[in-house]
């Protein structure tokens, strides 16, 4: 006959091992887990895959994202401007498209930081990746598994009128209250 403690023991064990398998599984099964973390970068451009540039070249991610704004959509002199804010507690890749479905800006916004994006009259719709800073593994894998992805409705920017939109999350007891639709990475 066993004594209670060696029971309890067991039963320790046994929850250590079903983790240590449940751990290893996971790894085993994530698409990222090969992509580099790399370090955050400061809020502002981050230069979209050649995809949405039409470029043929095959488009290879860096290790060391660049810091800084980058010349990678947008428009310093155009006739309308769109404020975006970051409120949530985590940071942001945005995905900033145009009414014709292209990529017409890329931007890394960090957690409580905003940026001003010039862009021309028209419709357009934001996408973006949400996850943990210390998760970030490039413009390919986002933050790893962890990444979080959201469409918003597309919206109206008139010539000469500024558009703000704010990323923040509020919960109540009916469930979330923002109007962004959850997405899949492959819609992203």
């Amino acid at each position: 006959m066993s004594s209670p403690n060696s029971e309890g023991c067991g039963c320790l064990i046994i929850g250590f091992f079903i983790l240590v398998v449940f751990s290893t599984f996971r790894n085993c099964t994530d698409k990222h887990a090969s992509a580099p973390v790399v370090s955050q970068p400061s809020t502002g451009y981050v230069a979209p895959s050649n995809s949405s540039s039409g470029s043929s070249t095959n488009y290879a991610p860096t290790i060391s994202e660049p810091y800084g704004a980058l010349q990678s959509g947008g428009s310093n002199n155009a006739d309308a401007e769109l404020v975006l804010k970051n409120n949530l507690s985590n940071p942001t890749y945005v995905k900033v498209i145009n009414n014709y479905g292209q990529v017409c800006a890329t931007l890394y916004l960090r957690s409580q930081e905003s940026y001003k994006l010039g862009v021309d009259p028209g419709s357009y719709t934001i996408k973006y990746v949400s996850g943990s800073s210390s998760q970030w593994r490039g413009t390919t894998h986002y933050f790893g598994s962890y990444s979080t992805f959201f469409v918003g409705q597309t919206s109206y920017i008139g010539s000469g009128n500024i558009l703000t939109l704010t990323f923040y999350q509020t919960t109540s007891r009916y469930g979330s209250g923002n109007s962004l639709k959850k997405i899949s990475e492959d819609e992203f």
